[in-house]
């Protein structure tokens, strides 16, 4: 198996509408120095979400599932054939605006031997900062989140670490998993995702199982752009699917109430 530097992984799922720009943003902003593969794990898409991506030009593999296990399944299945230096878990909806962040970021890495995931500063498009680091989570703050963003404003404002200004690097407890990178070998120790998850605080539970063998970074340094949409607050459906990962996280880590 070939060793290369970077293997860039985005799981879709009827992603037609943004999957061009998201594939399209990452292979045009590779630093040339580096080699790579990037991985599209389709969760068995209706839309034409496969045809489009495999139109596209690049080291892209398309592997498509035929089966919608969640996020982190998805993720997982391309752990073993993974054989890189470093790898990023990519949500469909992130645009690299240049070389330079890919570039920055890794050799972060490359002077900083302890760290073990890296979460750069996340942007709206309109280049507003999203608020997405966070404390390790309690059964409260996920409730009052749920109920109206304006709720206990100050506790809600401690729990996404407003009060660091998000312009220092820092060790993180719970970084977000719509753009992380992980130095590969610690990935594949902590064995990826954990699958008992569908959606919803894998990324919580990954950062907690780096920071116990290596540290989980925030490195403002960096940045990329997220047209973030909060579903969860949108249906039933994905409403049901936020409280189902909350059990599974708390019979994990302990039911933190406040």
């Amino acid at each position: 198996m070939k060793h290369i530097d970077l293997s860039l992984a985005i799981v879709t799922y009827n992603n037609s509408r943004i999957i061009e720009d998201t594939v399209r943003s990452i292979v045009s902003n590779i630093p040339e120095e580096y080699s790579y593969q990037l991985y599209i794990i389709d969760n068995n898409s209706t839309d034409n979400t496969v045809e489009l991506v495999k139109d596209i030009k690049g080291n892209i593999e398309v592997v498509e599932l035929g089966v919608n296990k969640g996020f982190g399944h998805g993720h997982n299945a391309i752990i073993d054939v993974v054989n890189s230096r470093y790898h990023f878990v990519v949500n469909p909806d992130i645009t690299i605006e240049n070389s330079d962040q890919i570039r920055i970021m890794v050799e972060y890495f490359e002077e900083n031997k302890d760290v073990g995931m890296l979460s750069p500063l996340i942007l709206s498009q309109d280049l507003s900062i999203q608020y997405l680091c966070k404390t390790n989570p309690t059964v409260f703050d996920m409730l009052i989140r749920r109920v109206s963003p304006n709720l206990l404003k100050k506790r809600q404002d401690k729990y996404i670490m407003k009060e660091t200004g998000y312009d220092k690097i820092m060790q993180l407890e719970y970084a977000s998993g719509s753009f992380m990178i992980f130095r590969t070998d610690i990935y594949k120790k902590i064995k990826g995702f954990d699958e008992s998850f569908f959606m919803y605080l894998e990324d919580a539970d990954i950062t907690r199982r780096v920071n116990q063998i290596s540290k989980a970074i925030f490195f403002p340094n960096a940045r990329v752009i997220h047209a973030w949409e909060r579903s969860s607050h949108k249906s039933f459906k994905y409403a049901k699917i936020t409280i189902q990962s909350m059990i599974v996280y708390f019979k994990k880590w302990g039911w933190k109430l406040i």
